[in-house]
């Protein structure tokens, strides 16, 4: 199976940051045990700070604030928006 985009947003704001978020369905391995790829963005060019969740080989479920890296305990695509939008909350201090 092709992976098939589950989800794709893209906006950029007026103060310059940029929130992606790319959700895709794959088949189910090692790599991608529940079937899903993902990688939800938001950046600040101009202050340089940013929040990253993503699911990649090898590493499996992690994120990023800024250059800082952490575990990631996946629990489903609905808990994996709302932890995304609260960690832009509180590392940036924006509502997205």
């Amino acid at each position: 199976m092709k992976a098939e985009i589950r989800h794709y947003s893209k906006k950029i704001y007026k103060n310059g940051v940029i929130v992606e978020m790319c959700i895709w369905k794959v088949n189910a391995s090692k790599e991608f045990p529940e079937g899903i790829k993902y990688r939800l963005i938001c950046v600040n060019p101009t202050k340089g700070i940013r929040v990253l969740i993503d699911n990649h080989s090898p590493k499996g479920h992690h994120y990023h604030l800024d250059d800082n890296e952490f575990e990631y305990e996946f629990n489903g695509v609905n808990k994996l928006a709302l932890d995304f939008k609260q960690f832009v909350l509180l590392h940036m201090r924006i509502e997205i």
